[in-house]
């Protein structure tokens, strides 16, 4: 059962359904500009090492990324009178793949004071997800076929340097200390409940942190949860690998003509995915901060972050703190490991390969140049293999995991920020717990434990899913519209509030209601994915050969998505979409046989633990 939601919200400064979408003020007199800089002077630099060789905290984040920093801000604004430091082994905050937000990740930037009009200014607008299916046969987005869900509140694609400084500035505003070029030593370090030695290397030699608590928020890098031995990359089921790039001069979305359905926002105001057996292609679109130096953009979200000053234009902002921006994309290809091994080849081989093999790709492509050095230490294309992992170990005496540092998920759904955050709440809560009972003992925390096993199962299995409809187009509409109807009945009415606990049952996913239904498409689906491949080669495989699975999970779910109609605004938008559910009347043919027969998948296919 979820627990009950017994903590008062963070409260939100500014209603974001009240703001207009562009507030443009005049600029302010220079001289004005340096006497308010002169003023918040201790804001804009970043420590980037204390002076102090042995300090004394009560807690220590590991890791300046987004999770952290909001973990830190929201322990500060409950219990301003802690010491709470962020230590970081960068210089600064840097570029990072990551770049698509969901609802719950905006929510959480804003219970922090972090203004709705800020991110409207630095990031460019995202309403939702689309989703397409290609193959061979797709020589147009226009006419393949397409599922949308739209948007629960306005979110962003942000570009992770430009997020992460703002993080910065509106944690160090809150009163968080934060250390950059200290890198953790674990093997140096000593973890004891209440009493932590968290030893750090800094350009000015070693560094001591005495920390009552340690959180690790280092992302993948799982900096504890690799030295306690437990964060697997081996044995992970639906194992997928990416290679991207980022290009400029790519044709807008919205110029295309003949859309065959209708969309609530312009199609470039979604995280856009090509879906197709081995795998899909992201489409997102990015204002780039990247010509700003360290020094001018972080002078910019200084001013952003303090709640009092005007609110600016995009080219007001890049003018006056001399922060230029372009407009470049994020494309990316994963594939399922267990599907295609091209990536073998190289990240340009893969690239070349699909846009042979799906013309709508090579369409998408068509007239665009690639970045070769937009990003300092990223080559026109990058490569990341086997991602999929989790730590066997969340929690410890005086130490615990959130975010990727806990468990890193695929991106198709963007689950990373939003399910990270969502950890981050809930480590916030066992935290609060844990001082005022004055026990950091790993017992203490067995609640939290027990909450990110159920998230990570919840979503790895989520994610299964989603690669599953792959296999047959209206498949990947059903399973969209499924998981659409859960949250949107969970979280409507709800946007504009605090984030609270109620945002980590994400989505509304891990009501048992969904999760009983969810085990049961996941169930149908990987039945028939075994059946299939027992008897055709992946290469071989058409949509048609799961025409039984479609007919199934029409009969699992169809009736109860046909009367969540209203849940779904672009089913209720196009007509045409609408009565798809009913059963098909296909047959089962004599020659397909349940696995179950020989044997049906388990549970630990989607959680990989034994």
């Amino acid at each position: 059962m979820f627990p009950a939601d017994t903590s008062p919200p963070i409260p939100l400064l500014y209603n974001t359904r009240s703001v207009p979408t562009k507030l443009v003020f005049g600029f302010l007199a220079r001289p004005i500009y340096l006497l308010y800089w002169a003023e918040q002077g201790a804001l804009n630099t970043m420590d980037s090492a204390s002076t102090n060789q042995t300090e004394n905290c009560d807690v220590a984040v590991i890791g300046a990324g987004p999770q952290g920093l909001l973990f830190a801000t929201w322990l500060k604004q409950a219990r301003p009178a802690l010491n709470v430091v962020v230590v970081d082994r960068a210089a600064a905050p840097g570029h990072k793949i990551g770049e698509s937000t969901l609802s719950g990740f905006c929510r959480a930037m804003r219970s922090t004071s972090i203004r709705h009009e800020v991110l409207q200014r630095l990031f460019y607008t995202k309403n939702g997800l689309g989703f397409f299916y290609a193959d061979a046969q797709t020589r147009a987005l226009q006419t393949a076929p397409e599922y949308i869900t739209e948007t629960f509140d306005e979110t962003f694609q942000v570009e992770r340097r430009a997020c992460d400084s703002l993080l910065v500035a509106n944690a160090q505003r809150a009163g968080v200390a934060v250390r950059f070029s200290h890198a953790v030593k674990p093997k140096e370090s000593t973890f004891q409940a209440g009493a932590n030695h968290l030893s750090c290397e800094t350009p000015q030699g070693a560094a001591t942190l005495q920390a009552r608590l340690v959180v690790d928020a280092s992302g993948p890098s799982s900096v504890l949860g690799r030295y306690f031995g437990g964060y697997a990359e081996s044995n992970v089921p639906f194992q997928t690998s990416a290679a991207w790039a980022y290009f400029k001069n790519v044709k807008w979305l919205n110029e295309y003509t003949d859309w065959q359905n209708v969309a609530e926002f312009p199609r470039d105001e979604y995280t856009q995915h090509l879906c197709f057996k081995e795998g899909w292609v992201w489409y997102i679109p990015i204002v780039s901060w990247e010509k700003a130096s360290d020094e001018n953009l972080m002078a910019m979200v200084n001013y952003l972050a303090d709640p009092e000053t005007p609110m600016l234009s995009r080219d007001e902002l890049s003018q006056k703190f001399d922060c230029p921006y372009e407009q470049i994309w994020s494309i990316g290809i994963v594939l399922r490991s267990d599907r295609d091994q091209v990536l073998n080849q190289g990240p340009e081989a893969a690239f070349d390969h699909y846009k042979r093999k799906i013309p709508a790709l090579a369409t998408l492509l068509e007239g665009a140049e690639i970045l070769d050095d937009h990003y300092p230490n990223h080559s026109p294309y990058a490569v990341r293999k086997n991602f999929r992992r989790f730590a066997q170990q969340v929690t410890g005496d005086g130490w615990m995991l959130i975010g990727d540092a806990a468990f890193f998920i695929d991106p198709l759904r963007s689950p990373g920020l939003t399910g990270g955050v969502a950890t981050a709440y809930q480590a916030l809560q066992s935290v609060l717990a844990a001082l005022d009972e004055g026990d950091l003992s790993q017992a203490q925390f067995a609640g939290y434990e027990a909450y990110v096993r159920e998230l990570y199962d919840m979503l790895e299995e989520q994610n299964q899913i989603a690669y599953m409809s792959h296999n047959y187009p209206q498949a990947i509409a059903l399973v969209r519209r499924f998981g659409e109807v859960s949250s949107r009945d969970h979280f409507n009415g709800i946007c504009d509030e605090p984030y609270q606990m109620s945002d980590t049952n994400v989505w509304g996913h891990l009501c048992p209601e969904h999760r009983q239904r969810q085990r049961q498409v996941w169930q149908i689906m990987r039945e028939e994915e075994i059946e299939v491949g027992n008897r055709c080669a992946i290469a071989d495989q058409q949509p048609r050969d799961y025409e039984r699975m479609m007919f199934r999970l029409r009969e699992a779910v169809g009736a109860h998505l046909d009367q969540s109609m209203h849940l779904t605004p672009y089913i209720m938008q196009n007509p045409m979409e609408q009565g798809k559910l009913a059963p098909a009347q296909v047959r089962p043919k004599p020659t397909w046989v349940y696995p179950g027969q020989g044997g049906a998948p388990t549970a630990d296919l989607v959680s990989g633990r034994a």
